[in-house]
């Protein structure tokens, strides 16, 4: 007999090599493809709120480390709840290259063309502060320039709330102001606490005459330091810290500040990753269980396999490679569905943030993503893929005779 009329050898004589699997693979996909797609989009949403969300987190702490100084707007910043004493204040008065002062307290301004009063932040301001970054104004040089005279920076909330413009006056306790300029920003200030409570800068040395530091008001003092040299900050720091926290006073600079506002906003953050990875734990949970429907539909094919000599393993890796595929394509639709929703979350929580956020793509959010979307639903479909093993060739004569058997009974 000719070697080209012998049978075809049976599965399990024949060596099975990857190639073979994933063209099995392809196979079985081609009549189930729009499910497939189905079990793709429960990954997609849960993933591409973890990419979102962790892309987030990597550009804002990226700014944070970019923006700190800006945030801070000077080197050191001394705090007191209460006025300071005189000898300390001879001692603050010879730290710094540069310093400035800020008197902070909640009043009430009149607006005397609107006639219209609000609870504002008061905040007496002397020097050149911010040191870093600006106090942004319309116009420009009414930041640098109000302090010459009795004048004052009016929050652009307020200015708009009394319809009020450049030029009109506003009383803050016994003495009148004249607008100066709009503020848009200062270092620190973000757009939701504007709202709540907008900001009106004064000079310092109008202050006592607006006679409202009396006994018992809650005033925040606050000494702003610019150091040129670094060693200078850093002996500073080290030989006052001991002095001012024994007097009650607190001490800030860009390093503390960069860690309280990068802590604040990583709180945040894990509330949101969490929430996203929810969601990717009830899309894993639908497609567990659409795995699990999917294989019982796929007993007979995987019985007759058997029955041609596909070794057990072998069909356990064709259904795992095709699972795979449908974790992997879900998590990578999803990252890039993430990282387009991440450049949205800067205009959603801007109003929030004191910070510029530049987004910029995460490869590691990203690969984080895919990652934890791949082993997610593979996790998921492992109890359902683990009984491919268990099907024993009998299935096929089995599911046809039952076949067979309800067929004559609806006879």
């Amino acid at each position: 007999m000719k070697a080209s009329n012998m049978p075809n050898p049976p599965i399990q004589n024949q060596p099975i090599g990857m190639g073979w699997l994933f063209k099995m693979v392809w196979r079985d996909s081609r009549k189930n493809r729009s499910r497939l797609l189905l079990f793709i989009s429960s990954i997609v949403l849960g993933i591409a709120a973890l990419v979102a969300v962790y892309s987030f987190k990597d550009n804002l702490q990226r700014d944070i480390d970019n923006q700190a100084k800006e945030l801070t707007g000077a080197d050191l910043i001394v705090e007191s709840r209460r006025a300071v004493e005189p000898k300390t204040q001879q001692l603050l008065a010879k730290l710094g290259d540069d310093r400035s002062q800020e008197r902070s307290f909640a009043s009430m301004v009149y607006f005397l063309k609107g006639q219209g009063s609000r609870l504002v932040q008061i905040k007496a301001l002397q020097g050149k502060y911010p040191y870093y970054g600006a106090i942004e104004t319309s116009p420009t040089a009414a930041a640098s320039s109000f302090q010459q005279g009795r004048n004052a920076l009016v929050d652009q909330t307020l200015m708009l709330q009394f319809n009020a413009k450049t030029g009109d006056s506003i009383k803050v306790g016994d003495l009148n102001f004249a607008i100066a300029g709009i503020l848009n920003k200062a270092p620190g200030q973000t757009g939701i606490s504007a709202t709540v409570a907008p900001t009106v800068y004064i000079p310092l040395s109008y202050l006592e005459q607006t006679k409202l530091t009396q006994i018992g008001s809650r005033i925040t003092y606050r000494y702003y330091y610019q150091f040129k040299n670094a060693d200078s900050l850093a002996q500073t720091i080290k030989k006052l810290d001991p002095k001012l926290e024994k007097e009650g006073l607190d001490i800030e600079t860009v390093a503390s500040k960069k860690e309280q506002t990068g802590r604040s906003f990583s709180d945040m953050s894990r509330f949101l990753a969490l929430s996203g990875f929810i969601a990717l734990l009830l899309g894993c949970i639908g497609v567990g269980s659409a795995i699990h429907v999917y294989i019982q539909e796929k007993l007979s094919a995987i019985a007759t396999l058997r029955c041609l000599g596909l070794k057990a393993r072998h069909a356990f890796l064709i259904y795992l490679i095709q699972i795979s595929f449908i974790g992997l394509i879900g998590a990578i639709l999803g990252a890039i569905l993430g990282t387009l929703i991440q450049f949205l979350l800067p205009i959603v929580l801007k109003d929030f943030l004191p910070i510029t956020i530049s987004m910029q793509v995460s490869w590691l959010a990203i690969a984080q993503g895919i990652l934890l979307g791949l082993i997610i639903s593979v996790l998921f479909a492992l109890p359902s893929l683990l009984a491919v093993r268990k099907i024993s060739p009998l299935n096929a004569i089995r599911a046809s005779f039952e076949h067979t058997v309800i067929k004559r009974g609806n006879l």
